[in-house]
């Protein structure tokens, strides 16, 4: 694997220098938590702009919710293939200053010319997913040049548990910022932690790994191919790129029955709903500090097993509740603890595993691979969802489908070659990390 080197004059140490990759760790961490607890607040307050302030209709509303998803399923594949050709880190910061543009423009509207419009919502929510969608696969993929191996699980779990704080913060404090100084302005909040973010990506100091030079392009076509193609031909991959498929499916289903279940099946008000989704952001948090402990207790392959069978465990808990009683609330609650915390340990352990097998050169297209996978099939478990989900009892089925698919999947991983794994150590790289 090429070898990053810090950005220093004079003789510049090596790329395992502690305090040159620590520093820069810590540096993505911070942005990561400054600009997650801002999408958050979006995620809150550009659906309540659009409804309160709007009015738009049950079927706008689910246009405005799906569009980030499909324009980043449109620019996934090809947002790889340009992270694999060009340095991260300006990437990074370009995303980052791209979607302070972009949201920063709705308070400016409001305030230039009296309010905004649905197709300017639209726009904004599509153009800045697809640049959420070329970050994360973009900061993965950094991530993995800058980190050594044995160190990286620890920093994906806690890039992990922040945006689980950042759900927490995010989601608490955008109601009472719409309450107070309105939705456009609530969203210019969001924009400034995107500059802010920006600002701590350009102190990173450590250099990347050498780029393919221009004369080995192909077209963007053979290179979306080539990777797909180089992530496939990694036997321990595919059942990864499976689980992911499934669970993008678990979170199409839960987006779109969730809150309708909550609702109309069981009966709770907006308070209720909101105390016991700011418990999943706690427990994402937790899960992000004890990945590494579990991970070593129960091995690599085990842990990856367990951990994505109690998401969907977790699920289960929902439509089996009995309803706004101390019970019905316990397993709701559970429902929080079990899949947001287990989430956790599972993302960082299969991104472990992707990165050890992947050379530097396809960790782009192979993120953006195993991204456009679990954005396609989250776009379908919402389609699937809304055509079974209807209802109160069909949103309840629609919980189920998504819970048992996620057990079945996690015996599955179990019985699998990578259900033995103890460490990362085990698994045998079986082509150059250069190649």
């Amino acid at each position: 694997m090429p070898t990053a080197k810090p950005l220093t004059r004079g003789r510049a140490p090596r790329r395992d220098e502690p305090r040159a990759v620590s520093r820069d760790a810590n540096l993505l961490v911070g942005a990561q938590a400054i600009s997650s607890f801002g999408s958050f607040i979006t995620r809150s307050a550009l659906p309540l702009l659009a409804i309160l302030g709007l009015g738009v209709t049950p079927i706008e509303a689910a246009l405005l919710a799906a569009v980030d998803l499909m324009a980043a399923a449109l620019i996934s594949q090809f947002a790889g293939v340009w992270i694999d050709r060009l340095p991260r880190r300006p990437l990074l910061i370009t995303a980052d200053l791209a979607r302070a543009a972009l949201l920063g423009s709705i308070p400016a509207s409001a305030l230039l010319f009296g309010g905004v419009t649905l197709p300017h919502l639209i726009f904004v929510s599509a153009a800045s997913g697809a640049c959420t969608t070329a970050f994360d696969i973009a900061e993965r993929s950094y991530l993995v040049g800058l980190v050594p191996a044995p160190k990286l699980r620890r920093i994906l779990a806690r890039l992990l548990g922040i945006r689980g704080a950042a759900e927490f913060f995010g989601f608490g404090v955008a109601g009472l910022l719409v309450a107070r100084i309105g939705g456009p302005a609530a969203i210019g909040v969001d924009a400034l932690t995107y500059v802010a973010s920006a600002a701590l990506l350009t102190l990173l100091r450590v250099r990347e790994p050498a780029l393919p030079p221009t004369s080995a392009r192909k077209s963007v076509r053979y290179e979306v191919v080539d990777g797909l193609r180089r992530t496939w031909a990694e036997q321990p991959l595919r059942p990864l790129l499976f689980s992911g498929a499934v669970i993008g499916l678990y979170f199409g289903l839960f987006r779109s029955s969730y809150m309708l279940f909550l609702t109309r099946g069981l009966g709770l008000g907006p308070e209720a709903i909101g105390a016991i989704a700011a418990v999943g952001g706690i427990a994402a948090f937790s899960g992000g500090i004890l990945t590494e402990r579990f991970s070593r207790w129960l091995g690599l392959g085990r842990s990856l097993a367990v951990s994505y069978a109690l998401v969907g465990a977790g699920l289960l808990l929902v439509p089996l509740s009995p309803g706004p009683t101390l019970l019905g609330f316990a397993m709701l609650i559970g429902h929080q603890l079990l899949s947001d915390g287990f989430e956790t340990v599972w993302e960082a352990n299969q991104a472990t595993i992707r990165a050890r097998l992947i050379p530097d050169a396809y960790q782009g297209r192979s993120n953006a691979a195993f991204e456009g996978v679990g954005i396609l099939a989250r776009l379908t478990g919402i389609v699937v969802g809304g055509l079974i989900g209807s209802s109160a009892s069909g949103s309840g089925a629609s919980l189920v489908v998504g819970g048992l698919a996620a057990v079945l999947v996690g015996l599955y991983l179990g019985l699998s070659p990578l259900g033995r794994l103890r460490s990362i150590a085990d698994l045998k790289v079986t082509r150059p990390r250069s190649s």
